[in-house]
């Protein structure tokens, strides 16, 4: 099972990276002559959750090098013997999988408007299409799936102060965009929070 784990992980942070950032990046770029990646030069909460949007993707990395090259110093950061079942892993892995569709699916409906952080210098249409018409942030939830599943097929410390770090610092993001959001669209988005769960 180890090397299954190995072989998907390294693929699956080339996917996400590659799709989920990068391409997703250079479409928004391409259409809209604009670097979706706002997370630079935040202040206050937003200088926050930003430091953490950017790092995280280096631990959960870092989490999978020791895994797959060091495995004695991965075994010192205290793996939980208790949920170190194939089955559990398996299911770890469709987690994450089912999430990444989603999130690019997310992301593709989001069309130009999407960005990495909250984008104070260009308004960006409001989208309501879509799994927007389910969930107001449905990338978010994405994000929250991939890593409980990464603290399942990989079940640490570490790995499970990612999930709650994630849970809770994307709470603050949220509550960040929906307050930009509002005060962009006015009534209509007031409106569609009225009807459309923040979450599911």
């Amino acid at each position: 099972m180890k090397n299954t784990i190995i072989i998907f992980l390294g693929v699956y942070f080339i996917c996400f990276f590659g799709f989920a950032v990068i391409f997703r990046n250079f479409v928004v770029a391409k259409r809209t002559g604009i670097n979706a990646f706002k997370l630079n030069q935040k202040t206050g909460a937003e200088s926050i959750t930003g430091w953490y949007f950017k790092f995280l993707p280096l631990i959960s990395i870092l989490v999978f090098i020791l895994y797959s090259c060091l495995p004695n110093l991965y075994q010192s950061i205290g793996p939980i013997g208790l949920m170190d079942h194939a089955a559990i892993q398996w299911m770890g892995i469709g987690i994450m999988v089912v999430s990444l569709v989603w999130v690019l699916a997310a992301q593709s409906q989001m069309g130009a408007s999407w960005r990495i952080g909250i984008d104070h210098e260009t308004k960006t249409e409001f989208v309501q299409k879509g799994l927007f018409k389910y969930s107001r942030n449905p990338i978010f939830v994405g994000i929250i799936f991939i890593s409980f599943g990464f603290f399942l097929l990989l079940p640490n410390p570490i790995t499970l102060t990612i999930l709650a770090l994630d849970i809770s610092l994307i709470q603050i993001q949220v509550a960040l965009e929906e307050e930009y959001l509002a005060k962009q669209h006015g009534e209509s988005y007031s409106e569609y929070c009225q009807n459309i769960r923040r979450w599911l």
